[in-house]
């Protein structure tokens, strides 16, 4: 265990600088998106004042209100956010494949350590899935602080109060981010859990037969996308017709993907301990 949590404080310390990055990226082009989108509205709001010859009070009348789901829907606000989702996508593949660059690669040093090798599958692991969470969090406490900004520029007889979980269902991301029960929150996350595991199975399968390895692991990878949607594959009219409820379906799929997840640990551990290449 102590091993474990110093290769996973290792792994998260090397990646800290692409995460904080990220986050100052994500906030600060964020926060672009809340000054874009009051002081345009603010500016056609002064300008239909001055077109109309109106007061401020009839103006209100017949002047819309603005919420913070116009700044949720401006692309300088979602576009960070699959930016962040492409960039712990390459990660996933960096954090193996870094470790054989160079003349010296690092892999000998980690293999050699005198610990368990299946905890150096896990510290990676944990440190994509660190990155995730952590990027999550970060997030809705920007959402936060975003929303306070909106509000200190947007008077009040201007603005549209909009609740926090009402911003959560507006979009499908958001959603994601921030499911609304726990169903919702094992088919995001924990699907994500799932594929982080099966692209690591599939990248030790590369490292351990090279060439070969490839086409075992595309073959793999569809083998295990099979697998997780077999159950809906045989419940539909052509195989069960639907015998199934929707719920059931949901804890087959739980049970399957399990299945999935630790057929693919006790491979790649098999492939640590016996077959990756240097």
């Amino acid at each position: 265990m102590k091993n474990f949590i110093k290769l996973a404080n290792f792994e998260f310390n090397r990646m800290s600088k692409l995460l904080f990055a990220l986050m100052g990226f994500v906030l600060v082009v964020q926060l672009g998106a809340v000054f874009y989108e009051t002081s345009t509205f603010m500016s056609k709001f002064n300008q239909y004042m001055e077109n109309e010859q109106l007061t401020r009070e009839q103006a209100l009348m017949n002047f819309d209100t603005i919420s913070f789901g116009a700044v949720m829907g401006n692309i300088l606000f979602f576009g960070p956010i699959f930016i962040c989702v492409g960039a712990i996508l390459f990660y996933i593949f960096l954090i193996w494949y870094r470790d054989w660059l160079g003349k010296n690669t690092f892999v000998y040093r980690l293999l050699m350590l005198p610990t368990e090798r299946f905890n150096i599958f896990l510290s990676k692991l944990t440190t994509v899935l660190m990155a995730t969470f952590g990027l999550v969090a970060f997030q809705l406490v920007a959402i936060l602080i975003e929303r306070s900004v909106f509000n200190l520029l947007i008077p009040d007889d201007l603005r549209q109060e909009v609740y926090f979980n009402q911003l959560m269902n507006t979009y499908p991301f958001t959603r994601i981010l921030l499911p609304t029960n726990f169903d919702e929150f094992l088919i995001f996350y924990g699907t994500g859990i799932l594929s982080v595991v099966v692209i690591f199975t599939v990248i030790l399968l590369e490292r351990s037969f090279r060439i070969k390895g490839i086409a075992l692991g595309i073959l793999y990878g569809l083998a295990m996308v099979g697998l997780v949607l077999s159950p809906i594959i045989i419940n539909e009219e052509w195989f069960l017709d639907h015998y199934f409820y929707l719920s059931e379906i949901f804890w087959i799929e739980v049970v399957v993907s399990l299945i999935a997840l630790a057929l693919s640990m006790i491979i790649s551990r098999k492939l640590l301990n016996d077959k990756v290449r240097v």
